[in-house]
């Protein structure tokens, strides 16, 4: 580390701005959340439904940072901002495109969108296709854009919070530090992963999107989605983390976020091999 004393946020200025801005985030998307779920806008017609998921990730997350750091003097495509949300993403295509199969079959998560005619998700990997529908096992495209916004809010909280208990550790041997590190990191992974189903699972959305058996997904599932993150927030974390060494390039971020998706479906196959479903 840069320094010994404990922080909350990077010692990239750049990095730390983004960060704070992101914070910033969390109580907007709690709020729009809120709205959609009580005006029953998550069941829409194909264009409102995309519409609608958008305008919880891309206004406030990209256009507003966009302009606010107009003048920061670090080029927009070299911005943490951009590239955090390039980052998630990609991130976010693979696991719903590829791992939402696996909550169908495996931790049995539903989704019923009545007034959706439009899917995006895997041919092969998960249900029969022929049967996927009736079952609620397909995935409209607003949900990649949905996804995006629930993982800004993960990553960033769960960062700041992970650098803030590993800056306290500093003084530690390396063993420690690096046991010290795993233990954050599950923690971490364990708690978003538990409470996205607690709290997201309410009785306004239980009409679109819902599990077979929440207690057992509770319990349970929430280690296999835990297994995203352990995936994700360690590789995320060094994104511009060090102003010692050269910030990420728009394809390593690619690259980066792909490795990701591949070590998280991998993971969550592991768990489907040697546990089976939940349900």
């Amino acid at each position: 580390m840069t320094t010994t004393r404990a922080h909350w946020f990077s010692t990239n200025p750049d990095k730390a701005w983004a960060e704070k801005f992101f914070l910033t985030f969390v109580p907007v998307f709690f709020a729009y959340n809120a709205v959609v779920q009580s005006m029953g806008w998550l069941d829409v017609g194909n264009f409102w439904h995309v519409v609608q998921n958008a305008g919880m990730w891309i206004p406030y997350c990209i256009l507003l940072p966009a302009w606010l750091r107009r003048h920061s003097g670090v080029r927009w495509y070299e911005s943490y901002w951009f590239k955090f949300n390039v980052f998630m993403f990609i991130w976010v295509f693979y696991a719903t495109y590829f791992h939402s199969e696996y909550f169908f079959d495996v931790l049995g998560m539903r989704y019923r969108f009545d007034h959706v005619t439009l899917y995006f998700d895997s041919a092969l990997v998960g249900p029969d296709e022929a049967t996927a529908l009736a079952e609620y096992k397909k995935v409209p495209p607003g949900m990649y854009l949905n996804a995006v916004a629930f993982f800004v809010v993960y990553h960033t909280i769960a960062i700041v919070c992970m650098r803030r208990v590993r800056t306290m550790t500093t003084a530690w041997s390396l063993p420690m530090r690096r046991a010290a590190w795993v233990v954050i990191v599950g923690v971490a992974a364990l708690f978003f992963a538990w409470a996205e189903t607690r709290l997201y699972i309410t009785g306004a959305a239980s009409a679109n999107v819902w599990y077979e058996d929440l207690s057992s997904m509770l319990k349970y599932g929430s280690i296999c989605y835990a297994l995203y993150f352990v995936a994700s927030f360690p590789i995320l974390y060094r994104l511009d983390e060090e102003m010692s060494e050269p910030r990420w390039t728009l394809a390593r971020c690619g690259i980066e976020a792909s490795a990701v998706g591949a070590i998280s479906l991998l993971l969550i196959d592991l768990w489907t091999a040697w546990f089976g479903p939940i349900v």
